[in-house]
């Protein structure tokens, strides 16, 4: 494997729990869904799966304005799923929520996040098995500390 993709070790911890270690020594906790025997207090693969979606997505833009010129002053990414109808383990579509502020415009919002589904390996790969769709919002200067607010309260 190449230096810069170093390896995930998953470390079996009893019961259903689990944690995953990268090269670097970082680790996560990952345990099954609740209806798998999980406790519902720890994110599952398949959330891992979502969360990567949207962590790509947000990387990308906020150093796709960056290299533009633009001040981000806040984003928030809510995600959306729904579940296939032959199994819940699989999504048929995930919609993507954007809030931001900054000193853009709509026209450059929406060139940065269609450039973005483009380059996100991570909405490569998960467009080969499902629809990505999304929506965002700019808002002004005053109302983005009340939205980080509320976005950190929904975690």
């Amino acid at each position: 494997m190449p230096e810069n993709n170093p390896p995930i070790t998953i470390l079996y911890e009893g019961g259903m729990q689990f944690v995953a270690e990268n090269g670097t020594g970082c680790k996560i906790p990952v345990e099954p869904a609740v209806s798998m025997g999980g406790s519902g207090k720890t994110p599952n693969p398949v959330e891992y799966l979502v969360t990567a979606l949207g962590s790509c997505v947000g990387i990308i833009m906020i150093m796709d304005f960056s290299r533009k010129g633009f001040k981000l002053d806040s984003f928030t990414m809510k995600i959306d799923g729904t579940r296939s109808k032959l199994c819940d383990c699989f999504f048929e579509k995930l919609h993507l929520i954007i809030t931001l502020s900054g000193d853009m415009d709509d026209h450059t919002v929406a060139e940065v996040i269609q450039d973005t589904m483009h380059t996100c390996p991570i909405a490569a790969m998960f467009k080969k098995t499902m629809e990505i769709t999304w929506e965002y919002q700019i808002i002004d200067r005053t109302h983005a500390l009340e939205v980080q607010n509320q976005a950190h309260w929904a975690l």
